[in-house]
């Protein structure tokens, strides 16, 4: 099973080699995608019955046409969530060290809450798998990767699948689960640190173990921080990428090697990208080049780390699938196939965006569609789904974490900052 998620996706080369002008280094707004959710609207959040809007109390989110909008559940520190397959939904709390379990109930009600694990360090990643008729609960906690046997609301048989892994830096560990593999992610220790490359766990990667925990391994290097992990349709690893800020300008001139702020406010480009047993997404040698558009996109590289390729060539590293806003930090990533959203919003991922911490002006939170192309296996363009947790002066009342589909359809949406779970639904 672990083998299937890596299987047909071997070794790529670069793109042709191409040479547009450095006088246009920002990305070029994509085409409206094949089932892109269309125009948003400000919709007036309800709230469950029971559930204290606390930040959200009157407040707005700008959906699709016939959405609604519900405050859900109150969890503070709401990161990661994912659905049991008893049809409840567990949510990690980060430093607050507890993950909580919500229990939908019935009409407009708020879910019935309880502690399903307390103690922990640093939950961030969550994942539900089956593993010889159990359901297994693997979390990304900050020095380790954890599992538990899950039934009925209740874990039981904890055990250490990784231990002894570093949490400074980007230290929130992202994970996923296929069969009898868990992926999980290692982030940078900084923002651009070469030397990430030579420590041993290497960061800035994407690891592989066995639910036995065995065969601990490195499946993708130069990864920055892929927090972001989901299984996609075709049954291989996609990652969603926090890439580097305060870029220097890499396109020959006067500029060259600078940290120019009109360049660094578009660049680079958050990443989506399949992830292939051995592949390398550069970072930071390598820098995404949106001069050619937000899908596909080539690299270029690193003024100060790689100039004329020296460290690495970048010409022969596989193109970004799909470039986001920079800045915009996308943390959850989520496929519909298979699910009830996939019938009303179509065949795609959800990405919800954290929004910028330095930017000028910030890089708002959001969630984001892109649709999954079946004749190439790949996503498309992203198009915005969920908007308007942040003003017109870049303050902010709410910060998405997580969009997950839920049982009935619903898009279940985490926010740390306001410490809640929204539930989304589309008309009709």
């Amino acid at each position: 099973m672990a083998a299937a998620v890596l299987v047909g996706v071997t070794a790529c080369t670069g793109p042709a080699a191409r040479t547009p002008s450095a006088a246009t280094p920002t990305p070029t707004p994509p085409a409206p995608a094949a089932g892109a959710p269309g125009t948003l609207s400000p919709v007036r959040l309800s709230v469950a019955a029971g559930t204290d809007p606390g930040a959200a109390a009157g407040r707005s989110l700008s959906l699709p046409r016939g959405w609604t909008g519900a405050v859900w559940a109150n969890v503070p520190g709401a990161r990661v969530a994912a659905w049991s397959p008893d049809g409840r939904l567990a949510v990690s709390t980060g430093g607050r060290g507890d993950v909580v379990l919500l229990t939908p109930a019935s009409g407009t009600r708020a879910p019935g809450a309880a502690i399903l694990l307390r103690g922990l360090q640093d939950p961030q990643g969550l994942a539900f798998t089956v593993q010889g008729g159990r359901t297994v609960l693997i979390v990304g906690e900050g020095t380790r990767i954890t599992a538990w046997d899950y039934s009925d609301g209740r874990v039981s048989n904890h055990r250490v699948l990784v231990a002894g892994l570093p949490d400074a830096g980007h230290g929130a560990k992202g994970v996923a689960a296929h069969g009898d593999a868990v992926f999980y992610s290692i982030g940078s220790s900084g923002n651009r640190v070469p030397s990430d490359r030579g420590v041993s766990p290497q960061r800035a990667t994407v690891w592989r173990v066995g639910l036995d925990g065995h065969g601990n391994r490195i499946v993708a290097s130069g990864v920055r921080n892929g927090f972001g992990l989901a299984i996609a349709p075709d049954g291989t690893l996609f990652t969603a990428v926090n890439q580097a800020d305060e870029q220097p300008f890499p396109f020959p001139g006067d500029r060259f090697g600078q940290v120019v702020r009109e360049y660094v406010n578009e660049n680079p480009v958050d990443q989506v990208s399949r992830l292939t047993s051995g592949i390398d997404l550069g970072w930071p040698y390598c820098v995404p080049d949106t001069r050619h558009g937000v899908t596909e996109v080539p690299y270029v590289d690193d003024p100060e780390f790689n100039p004329g390729g020296k460290a690495l060539d970048c010409s022969r590293l596989p193109p970004t699938m799909v470039g986001l806003p920079a800045h915009s930090a996308p943390l959850g990533l989520a496929f519909t196939r298979d699910t009830s959203l996939q019938q009303t919003l179509g065949d795609g991922a959800l990405i919800a965006l954290h929004g910028s911490w330095d930017r000028q002006p910030p890089r708002a939170p959001s969630v984001v569609y892109s649709a999954w192309d079946a004749a190439r296996a790949a996503l498309g363009a992203s198009t915005p789904l969920v908007t308007g947790f942040q003003d017109a002066d870049g303050s902010r009342w709410g910060r998405s974490v997580d969009a997950v589909p839920g049982p009935d359809g619903s898009v279940y949406v985490t926010d740390d900052l306001a410490g809640l779970v929204y539930r989304l639904t589309p008309g009709g």
